[in-house]
C-alpha cells in the first residue's frame, strides 16, 4: 500500500480514537506510518550502504512491487514480522506504557491494511510476515537452483543505469 494510503487511513483512524487514546493517538499514527522506515532500510541495506536517498528508495521498491506477481519474488520487510509484533507486544506488556500499547495497535492496525491489500492483489504470499518463514523459503529457493535476490539486482542495475522508468533524475 502506498504511503499516502497510509497517512490517510492513520490520520483517520487516530483522530477517530482520540476520545480512547487521547494524546497517545498521535503514537498510534506515528507507528502505522512509520512502520515503512524498513522499507527504506532494506533499500540501503541491499545497496551496501552506498546510497541514501529516499527518492531512489521509492523507485527501488516500485521496481520490485512490479516483480512480486513472478514465482521469484520473495520480500521481507522486518518491522512488518511477527517477531518485530512480539516484541513490541512484550516491551508493551512488561512496562505498561499506554503509549507503547498504542504504538503496537498503529503496527497492527497497518499490517491488516498492507495484508488485506496484498491479498486483493493477490500478491499475500510474496512477503515473509516472519524472518524464520523468510530464512526457510529463501534457502529452498536457492536449494531449486532459483535466485530469489535477482529482483533485487535487477531493481539496483536500473537504479544504477538511471533508468527513466524509475523517475531517477537526481545526481548521486
Amino acid at each position: 500500500m502506498k504511503l499516502e494510503y497510509h497517512l490517510v487511513a492513520g490520520g483517520v483512524a487516530s483522530a477517530a480514537l482520540i476520545p480512547v487514546l487521547g494524546v497517545n493517538s498521535a503514537a498510534f499514527f506515528a507507528s502505522s506510518v512509520l512502520i515503512d522506515f524498513d522499507h527504506y532500510l532494506d533499500y540501503v541495506y541491499r545497496n551496501n550502504f552506498t546510497d541514501f536517498s529516499v527518492k531512489r528508495m521509492f523507485a527501488f521498491h516500485e521496481f520490485l512491487y512490479e516483480k512480486t506477481n513472478e514465482t521469484l519474488f520473495l520480500g521481507l520487510s522486518v518491522m512488518h514480522t511477527v517477531e518485530f509484533l512480539l516484541l513490541v507486544y512484550a516491551v508493551a506488556a512488561l512496562t505498561g506504557v499506554a503509549a507503547i500499547e498504542a504504538i503496537l495497535w498503529g503496527l497492527l492496525f497497518h499490517m491488516v491494511l498492507d495484508l488485506i491489500y496484498l491479498y486483493r492483489q493477490g500478491r499475500l504470499f510474496r512477503r515473509a510476515l516472519s524472518i524464520v518463514e523468510y530464512v526457510i523459503r529463501w534457502n529452498r529457493l536457492k536449494r531449486h537452483g532459483l535466485h530469489p535476490e535477482l529482483p533485487y539486482d535487477l531493481a539496483l542495475e536500473a537504479l544504477l543505469a538511471g533508468s527513466k522508468s524509475l523517475g531517477d533524475n537526481e545526481e548521486r
